[in-house]
């Protein structure tokens, strides 16, 4: 546990190195454009981003192999494609109504997987902590960066009228998010002094880099540093539970024919979109990430039963 704790520590340390070297660089106005910033945005959340779930396949062979055997995959990779396309279907046809469902699964799959780095629980005020914690990503958007936000809405093919009336609320709804979001956290770390010091340490943290940093960056690094590298870590330990390094190697072994097959499916559609670069990255980064977050989550959830 102290090696896993560490290991978060570095991760933790690499999201505010990184986060303070890109604010020093567009101070300076080092990094020209918002373009360049987007790419770069882009390519993190292709490759440490999206291998937290490149291994779901694994996942879903644990799951299927007792009842289909070796023909497992003749059901699973189907059916993961099927549930990817149908959130895609879904956000072409009820962009507004699948947004905000994304948003309220996310938020909860971000939080649940956050504190379960810390503490296997399942108990009411663990999963509404959970929640919150991860909602507490959409509550600082919306208070720091509510014009930001509302654009991406617009590339999301979201009306952003329903959601004006939350700009003279998004002070007080990021408020009573941070303070319930501390109460749960001090109720269920009461006894685990160490865990809730990190973690209201990565509380700060993400506050600070979405108050200072552009929207998309913010995001960026809490995804890939503080919430798919916990994922990792997890996958590393079930690879490899007595030496946490070598389970590092065989997840990045593992990892990358997915994660690399996922890029380039991913620069495609970049470019086989009819938009401005922004809003086809815009598009392909939100929307592509709803479409494999609900087959990702519907396997940690069978897993754990």
């Amino acid at each position: 546990m102290k090696l896993v704790k560490n290991i978060h520590i570095t991760f933790l340390s690499a999201f505010s190195g990184l986060g303070l070297v890109c604010y020093a660089l567009l101070q300076n106005q080092w990094i020209e454009n918002d373009i360049s910033l987007l790419i770069f945005c882009f390519i993190l959340i292709l490759t440490l981003g999206v291998s937290h779930g490149a291994l779901d396949h694994l996942r879903g062979a644990k799951i299927l192999k007792p009842i289909l055997k070796h023909r497992w995959f003749l059901v699973f990779y189907p059916g993961y494609i099927s549930l990817s396309l149908f959130v895609i279907i879904c956000w072409i046809l009820f962009p507004s109504i699948s947004l905000l469902i994304f948003l309220l699964v996310a938020g909860y799959h971000f939080g649940e997987e956050d504190l379960s780095f810390f503490k296997e629980e399942q108990s009411l005020i663990f999963n509404m902590t959970g929640f919150l914690k991860g909602f507490l990503i959409i509550t600082l958007s919306l208070h720091f960066n509510f014009e930001t936000t509302s654009t991406f809405f617009n590339y999301l093919m979201v009306d952003i009228t329903p959601y004006s009336d939350l700009k003279s609320y998004t002070s007080i709804l990021f408020a009573i998010n941070l303070l319930l979001l501390i109460s749960g956290l001090i109720y269920l770390f009461k006894n685990h002094l160490n865990e809730l010091v990190l973690i209201l340490l990565e509380v700060i943290l993400i506050i600070i880099s979405f108050k200072y940093l552009p929207l998309i960056l913010a995001f960026t690094l809490y995804f890939c540093f503080l919430h798919s590298s916990k994922h990792i870590t997890g996958l590393a330990k079930e690879l490899d539970g007595d030496d946490l390094i070598n389970g590092f190697r065989l997840f990045a072994k593992k990892a990358i024919p997915l994660t690399v097959l996922t890029g380039i499916g991913a620069l495609g559609v970049v470019f086989f979109l009819n938009h401005s670069l922004t809003e086809n990255i815009i598009q392909t980064i939100f929307i592509g990430l709803a479409s494999l977050t609900l087959p990702h989550i519907l396997l940690e959830v069978i897993d754990k039963k």
